[in-house]
């Protein structure tokens, strides 16, 4: 069986017409890097764009869910003392209380209400509030933490050990898993740029959504086919982006990566905006 084919059929005939899910995107810091880790081909390369960190609060009939956790709150504090020698080269943007737990607290939502966290992936600007979730499940594709905690060279800057190296539930998962056995939302691999990257397809009342994260940092690049800097395989990320195209077209959804450099304009910003 096509397992990847078989995905979007079983998303499309399992969800119901009303769902009542929304979708909050919650902005919690970025940092300032040069246009060359988007596109090292970009006419821009050498001029610095600010790009923006999300976590994604959904908001399920059977409870919360995150998509990502966003970054540890000690960087917005001591930016070097966590990250390390990448704070050289990207200037960290984010201030106390953009973090997860933070943002959460202030729209009345505790840590314990949440029950489920799918991590698209573990780099620090996803995976910095998996520690503070312990009462939920939290799911990643297998081939993730063994990478996490092993990452080559050319990604060791990106995993910060103390974000993921605690005692929560994990679920590890291999291929497509939906959470709650309706369609409603469903993980997917997407790797490229790590082996164990997942997106989520998330099914509203308006159509459904596809949550990238890092799949591509910009739906633009994707559509030309340009490269990041920072990924783990060039070929599994031009697959995943051939996939995602499909599977887009396949469902009529609507893709919304982790990055975009024009959020203020193309973003629905939580609290006071939603996707529903």
């Amino acid at each position: 069986m096509n397992v990847r084919a078989d995905i979007a059929s079983t998303t499309a005939e399992m969800a119901p017409r009303a769902t009542g899910i929304k979708i909050y995107a919650y902005y919690c810091g970025g940092e300032d890097a040069d246009m060359a880790a988007f596109d090292p081909f970009d006419p821009a390369v050498g001029s610095i764009i600010s790009i923006p960190w999300f976590f994604y609060l959904i908001e399920h009939p059977r409870g919360y869910v995150l998509f990502d956790t966003g970054t540890h709150p000690a960087v917005a504090e001591d930016p070097r003392g966590r990250l390390g020698a990448v704070t050289d080269a990207w200037t960290i943007t984010m201030k106390p209380g953009e973090d997860a737990v933070s943002l959460l607290r202030a729209a009345g939502i505790n840590p314990t209400d949440v029950r489920h966290v799918i991590q698209s992936h573990l780099h620090y600007d996803h995976a910095g509030g998996v520690s503070f979730f312990k009462s939920a499940e939290v799911y990643v594709q297998r081939t993730e933490l063994p990478f996490a905690y092993w990452p080559p060279i050319y990604q060791s800057g990106a995993y910060v050990r103390d974000d993921f190296d605690h005692d929560v539930n994990w679920r590890e998962i291999e291929g497509e898993h939906d959470l709650f056995g309706d369609g409603t939302l469903v993980m997917f691999p997407t790797p490229g740029h790590t082996p164990g990257h997942q997106s989520l397809i998330v099914q509203l009342d308006s159509g459904p959504v596809i949550l990238l994260s890092d799949a591509t940092y910009l739906v633009s690049k994707m559509r030309e086919r340009r490269l990041p800097s920072v990924l783990w395989s060039p070929d599994a990320m031009v697959a995943t982006w051939n996939y995602l195209e499909r599977l887009e077209q396949r469902l009529g959804a609507r893709l919304i990566a982790t990055h975009e450099l024009d959020y203020r304009e193309s973003v629905r910003l939580a609290p006071s905006e939603w996707y529903e």
